[in-house]
């Protein structure tokens, strides 16, 4: 079997259960070749070796059945850097990018942030990485996320900037006042984690709801901040309204930012 053949095969297969099958069925290609998926087409014409289609079927199988292909790849883009990732962190998602861009936008010129449940890292990282001037911390209950995120700093060069501790933010004591907060926190209800079962809970479930977190959240993220700070949560549209309500008992110029897709995701406040 070629390396073409293999790419119909992949399209064929995948077509069934992504609009990405195109992408995927290169990016799986150029995984299994060890190539930049740009080059993949300069070796249409090779022939795979027996390990290379049993890891091929290997793969499709798998992401057949559900199973996330960044897993797979162990990579994910976000903010068009290249992150590490692996089973056990939440993948990034493209809508959280907006985020970022928010707290860049408000924050690049200010000293110091908090990421709240850092996950793989790719907010905290991605902040440092284009704001050169920033120290940030980064906190979050899972070891996986906690080694992940230290790789990833290291990875882009920012782990001189950047404080990884392993700690649940309800429990979190620090002298220092941040100028701004950032996190997106679990809100997934909890009767839709059977639709994402490949991913850690602890990242997802936001309870009945989706609200579990965000009382406290909001709380301990209004004392860990300064005068003039600000702070961004990512949301889910349908918890848009308790989260902004829960925010004015503490924050003044409270708003609700959209997502590229027009869906209500992320809330900030000033603390003034």
């Amino acid at each position: 079997m070629t390396v073409k053949d293999s790419f119909i095969q992949s399209i064929r297969t995948l077509k069934e259960v992504s609009d990405e099958y195109y992408l995927q069925s290169l990016m799986l290609l150029s995984h299994v070749l060890g190539v930049e998926k740009e080059k993949v087409y300069l070796k249409e014409n090779e022939i795979l070796t027996d390990y290379q289609i049993s890891l091929i079927n290997e793969y499709l199988e798998k992401i057949r059945k559900g199973y996330p292909l960044p897993y797979i790849l162990k990579h994910k883009e976000f903010m068009s850097l290249d992150f590490y990732i692996e089973e056990g962190v939440l993948i990034p998602r493209s809508e959280t990018e907006t985020l970022v861009e928010l707290a860049i936008k408000k924050g690049c010129d200010k000293k110091s942030f908090l990421d709240i449940g850092c996950g793989s890292g790719v907010i905290a990282i991605s902040i440092l990485y284009y704001c050169k001037n920033l120290k940030g911390y980064a906190i979050d209950i899972s070891n996986k996320a906690i080694s992940v995120t230290k790789e990833n700093a290291i990875r882009h060069k920012v782990s001189d900037r950047l404080k990884i501790e392993l700690a649940d933010f309800r429990n979190f004591e620090t002298d220092e006042k941040f100028d701004f907060i950032v996190s997106n926190p679990p809100y997934v209800r909890s009767e839709n984690l059977k639709n994402l079962p490949y991913e850690p809970v602890e990242a997802l479930d936001g309870g009945i709801d989706g609200f579990k977190l965000y009382p406290n959240l909001i709380k301990k993220s209004f004392e860990l901040l300064g005068e003039g700070a600000f702070v961004i949560f990512e949301i889910d549209s349908s918890i848009a309204k308790m989260v902004l309500t829960g925010m004015k008992k503490y924050f003044k110029k409270v708003s609700i930012v959209k997502d590229l897709a027009g869906f209500e995701r992320f809330a900030y406040g000033e603390k003034i």
